[in-house]
């Protein structure tokens, strides 16, 4: 006997006595709550309803344009000009660039930043649901709801009522 596994005397049984475990035999695995996983799933913001904040796209546009700014800033230092004349060169596209929104070309938003990521997906988010014909004021998981259906669905046959009285 091997700790308490196995044969007390392999006399008789025709066995070595040898204990092996059994490769076969497989654990009972807990059940799994599916639909609590579904109710966890639908109470998450989707990345497509999240909204961008446009307070921080702002800012990294700003941000881009002062970085092309301080280039700029270098680029006249290293040619020597004269320190009004720079300041004086600077306000001046600054004023050119924040006034006129002139796109920069590195002021684009980078996909890798969260809100510009989130800007992009609601454009295309709005571009797909226009192809599709979906609706604005659809919510994610309305079509499950049956009451809500029902109600609809009574909505649609009062306004066809209503357009046949008025044809005739």
């Amino acid at each position: 006997m091997y700790n308490g596994v196995g044969l007390r005397t392999v006399r008789g049984s025709a066995t070595s006595g040898h204990v092996q475990k059994n490769l076969a035999h497989q654990p009972q695995r807990p059940k799994k709550d599916y639909q609590k996983d579904m109710d966890q799933a639908m109470s998450k913001a989707s990345m497509a309803s999240r909204k961008p904040n446009q307070e921080i796209m702002e800012h990294q546009k700003k941000r881009q344009i002062e970085l092309k700014l301080m280039e700029f800033r270098e680029a006249m230092e290293e040619r020597n000009w004269d320190e009004d004349e720079i300041e004086a060169k600077v306000a001046e596209v600054r004023q050119k660039l924040l006034n006129e929104e002139l796109k920069v070309a590195d002021a684009a938003p980078k996909l890798s930043e969260t809100h510009a990521a989130a800007a992009e997906k609601e454009r295309e988010t709005k571009k797909f649901a226009g192809a599709l014909g979906i609706r604005s004021e659809y919510a994610e998981g309305e079509a499950f709801d049956r009451d809500l259906q029902e109600t609809r669905k009574m909505e649609r046959i009062a306004r066809r009522e209503e357009e046949d009285r008025r044809r005739e």
